[in-house]
């Protein structure tokens, strides 16, 4: 199984590499963002529902005997098993959610695929029963482990699908139950990314859980009511050149610092930002267009530089273009009352952030009893209380929320 996974691993991770070539080659000098993009390249997920309380029990002994450690970060640590589910606590419940569920009246001759099959796990004593040419007989079905027996309308649709798609052998009833699982998941799947898309965000990449995706989608939307300075409609400014004098100053400018000069006066950036500084877009001419350096370590490069007026180049000095663009959409918004989680906040910025997409929902024992069961060590369980909220975020929401400027209060000691 292993060596199948790895040969479909390579061969997905070529894909991925023939299909967005052109992005690797457009990045390949920026060494950060090019390492980003080859990671998440390289990254081949494994999707499994439900699979931490058996399939996953079941290979990981070996599993990091075949994959190696030597590229492993560790994000948690687990004890027998992790169980997070997307949408509801079954796939029945998680296909209905993004897929609708199977909608079919008749539910013995279902062909929508959307349904969960039946198969007789018990029966398969070896592999040479998935050759028998006939249907396993009603009581086949059977479970003694789970103490349970196939309904009559259940074998009339094995009955059913065995006929309509024309199946030779129990191993073919093995395959078409194991499409009703995969299937439909993976089309659940790829309707919950689209979900994500529409924040630019990749539920493969960009997060773990479901309330990592949520955090950054709450940063995305926390300016939606702001005026985003450049995101309104303006006429573009009148044309011009570049001031020669102006550009000769940061040729001299380079030189004396040790820098390397190589901005073509001649370019595009004026016009296609409108003649408009980057920043707070107002119109450019010859008496204030500046070319900004975007890394100030480096010289008047094409490729590093953008039009800005001079007052935001000025006061802009060493600050990142996103961090100078921040402070410029609070200035846009002066006339209204904005509180924003700042350096000054800086402890609860980083409790939130440690916080706010919380873990795995752990269970360490489906099974404990009083003076039995064995915890920390070897010590007997004396009491087991379990505490459990009907719907606790949605009654915290129905109260007054907190507001305003954020202000830190000693604990008591």
């Amino acid at each position: 199984m292993f060596d199948y996974i790895g040969t479909i691993v390579d061969e997905i991770q070529k894909y991925n590499y023939r299909k967005y070539d052109s992005l690797l080659k457009a990045v390949e000098d920026l060494e950060k963002i090019h390492q980003k993009v080859t990671s998440i390249l390289d990254q081949v997920p494994i999707l499994g529902f439900n699979s931490g309380k058996y399939d996953v029990n079941l290979i990981k002994n070996d599993l990091f005997t075949v994959i190696g450690v030597k590229n492993i970060r560790t994000v948690f640590k687990n004890p027998g098993y992790i169980n997070y589910v997307p949408a509801g606590t079954s796939l029945d419940k998680y296909l209905t959610t993004y897929l609708g569920g199977c909608k079919c009246d008749d539910k013995i001759s279902c062909t929508c695929g959307l349904s969960k099959g039946v198969f007789p796990y018990e029966y398969i004593t070896s592999f040479d029963v998935l050759d028998q040419k006939t249907i396993p007989v009603k009581r086949a079905f059977d479970s003694h482990l789970k103490g349970t027996t196939i309904s009559s309308n259940d074998y009339k649709r094995v009955k059913f699908v065995w006929r309509y798609y024309e199946m030779k052998s129990v191993k073919d009833l093995l395959i078409w139950y194991n499409n009703l699982d995969v299937k439909p998941f993976v089309k659940a799947i790829q309707a919950q990314r689209e979900l994500f898309k529409r924040f630019d965000l990749d539920m493969f990449t960009d997060g773990v859980s479901l309330p990592g995706l949520s955090e950054k989608v709450m940063y995305q939307s926390c300016f939606n009511n702001l005026t985003m300075p450049h995101m309104m409609k303006r006429e573009d400014g009148d044309s011009f050149e570049f001031p020669i004098d102006r550009f000769n100053g940061y040729k001299r400018q380079d030189s004396k610092a040790n820098r390397e000069f190589d901005m073509t006066i001649a370019h595009s950036l004026l016009k296609e930002q409108g003649y408009r500084c980057k920043h707070c877009f107002c119109v450019l001419d010859t008496t204030n267009a500046s070319a900004d350096r975007i890394n100030n370590k480096i010289g008047h490069i094409d490729g590093n530089i953008m039009m800005s007026c001079i007052d935001c180049n000025c006061a802009r000095k060493d600050m990142s273009p996103k961090a100078f663009n921040y402070q410029k959409i609070l200035d846009a918004n002066a006339d209204k009352l904005v509180f924003s989680i700042d350096s000054e906040q800086s402890d609860i910025y980083r409790k939130m952030k440690a916080n706010i997409a919380g873990g795995p929902s752990i269970i360490f024992n489906r099974f404990a009893k009083r003076n039995e069961t064995t915890i920390r060590g070897g010590k007997l369980c004396k009491k087991i209380i379990g505490y459990d909220a009907n719907a606790l975020y949605l009654w915290a929401l129905g109260n007054e929320m907190p507001c305003g400027r954020l202000t830190s209060i000693e604990t008591y000691p």
